[in-house]
């Protein structure tokens, strides 16, 4: 009997153990909207509005607009609720990094051309 109950016991512990509810599984409607925040290119901070479009059944096209800037994105397929790239021509790239979480945004791109580079971090909501 005492053995029964340990193998219901254990039983359930690995259970209940394989089970992670702090995953969060994204998929590209979650990415799709427009955020409002704040843009920090290496310390000079402005108000930014994102929008992200789907592309296909994956992918998703993003644009971001400053004070007199604007800028769009080829699309990107996310995985998950991250999203990275890089493309290289030359001595020029491009790295885009970006999370989601819930409704929270974070993108950030660094362009590099020879040994310069610059870092723009936006940090936005879903309206």
């Amino acid at each position: 009997m005492n053995l029964l109950r340990l193998s219901i016991i254990l039983a359930l512990i690995f259970t209940l153990g394989a089970c992670d509810n702090n995953t969060v599984s994204c998929v590209q409607s979650d990415w799709v909207g427009t955020y409002t925040g704040t843009q920090d290119c290496d310390g000079l901070s402005e108000d930014v509005t994102m929008t992200i479009t789907a592309s296909g059944t994956d992918a998703i096209v993003v644009m971001y607009e400053t004070e007199g800037v604007e800028v769009e994105f080829a699309p990107m397929t996310p995985d998950e609720c991250t999203l990275s790239k890089t493309e290289s021509d030359d001595d020029m790239s491009l790295t885009v990094e970006a999370t989601i979480n819930g409704n929270n945004l974070t993108f950030t791109d660094v362009i590099t051309i020879g040994t310069e580079s610059a870092t723009c971090t936006i940090t936005a909501i879903k309206n």
